[in-house]
């Protein structure tokens, strides 16, 4: 008998090869010539080394933000989440935010698919708030020269916009560079700022599609428009303008993201040699000091136990799943 699974994932297979193709994207070469006429410049980054590198920050300090969610219980409502941020400056003292959440007592949502899905948009929301007020409170405390938080900027944005509203009136007031270093591309920054004048098989497409293999180890495209950004709500103007560069900062093929504020743009110049120089050829295309803030802000294990010992036993049983006691 044939394994259903089998025909399934070839026929999965075959499809993907033929988006993902020549065909579909247009051979490398075209690519480029297309992101150089109607994206932007495609340029080389360098390592920096010695006095080029620490005239980078001019004697000031890098922060890295990240943040992380540690989950005790299993699904919805029956779970709690212990919430952390952390501002992690190159030279001082490390920020460390803390915050709960739990959907338990529900709120007495009827469509509990409903109630679910606003759940973990709270969830995430106040996790996005904790993250920026540790960058903020990184601006008191370390007197950065840049601010790289982990992930897109939209995302604060749209899910803190009142204390990212008061972060990006300080860093431009202050003249302090804020980046947002995206791994995971999930954007459409190039569909949108070609628009209709886009190759047919990159319309509607996603910028990890088209970037893949695209690029040569060391190159950036220096996007020269912002993407559309997130409206707060309907009937909004764009929320906050954001330019986003792409760069290749690892052996693998695929780019990281770089989304600055548009009114900070001129200020990014040697910036990217900066983070490049701080990516290992070998890893993941972002930055090492983004790594080494993710290690320090997830719970261990153990940490996570002791906290959760806090508990009364009958409420911590409450939350333990029945799949936790089987013997097999």
């Amino acid at each position: 008998m044939t394994d259903a699974w089998v025909t399934q994932l070839q026929q999965l297979n075959q499809r993907l090869r033929e988006e993902l193709s020549d065909q579909r994207l247009g051979e490398r070469s075209f690519r480029r010539a297309v992101l150089e006429q109607q994206a932007g410049p495609i340029e080389r980054m360098n390592r920096l080394a010695g006095q080029a590198l620490e005239d980078v920050l001019n004697g000031g300090v890098l922060v890295g933000v990240d943040g992380s969610i540690n989950t005790y219980g299993g699904q919805f409502p029956y779970y709690i989440d212990l919430l952390r941020s952390l501002a992690k400056p190159s030279r001082g003292n490390s920020i460390f935010l803390k915050g709960i959440h739990c959907p338990m007592p529900p709120e007495g949502e009827a469509d509990a698919d409903t109630a679910q899905r606003t759940d973990n948009e709270v969830r995430q929301n106040k996790l996005a708030h904790l993250e920026v007020q540790a960058a903020l409170q990184s601006i008191d405390v370390c007197l950065p020269q840049v601010i790289l938080m982990d992930g897109p900027l939209v995302r604060f944005d749209m899910r803190a916009k009142d204390s990212f509203s008061i972060l990006k009136g300080k860093v431009i007031r202050k003249n302090i560079l804020l980046l947002g270093c995206i791994e995971n591309i999930e954007s459409k920054v190039l569909d949108t700022v070609m628009g209709p004048d886009a190759p047919p098989g990159w319309r509607n497409r996603f910028d990890r599609d088209i970037l893949w293999g695209t690029l040569d180890y060391g190159e950036i495209v220096k996007v020269t428009r912002p993407g559309k950004g997130l409206p707060r709500q309907e009937g909004d103007e764009q929320a906050c303008p954001l330019r986003t560069w792409f760069m290749r900062a690892s052996l693998e093929p695929g780019v990281v993201g770089v989304e600055m504020l548009e009114e900070q743009v001129t200020l990014v110049g040697a910036m990217i040699d900066y983070l490049f120089t701080l990516s290992p050829p070998d890893g993941r295309g972002i930055p090492i000091w983004l790594d080494l803030v993710d290690r320090e802000v997830r719970l261990t294990n153990v940490e996570l136990d002791a906290y959760f010992e806090l508990l009364d036993p009958q409420v911590k049983r409450f939350f333990q799943m029945k799949r936790d006691a089987r013997f097999y």
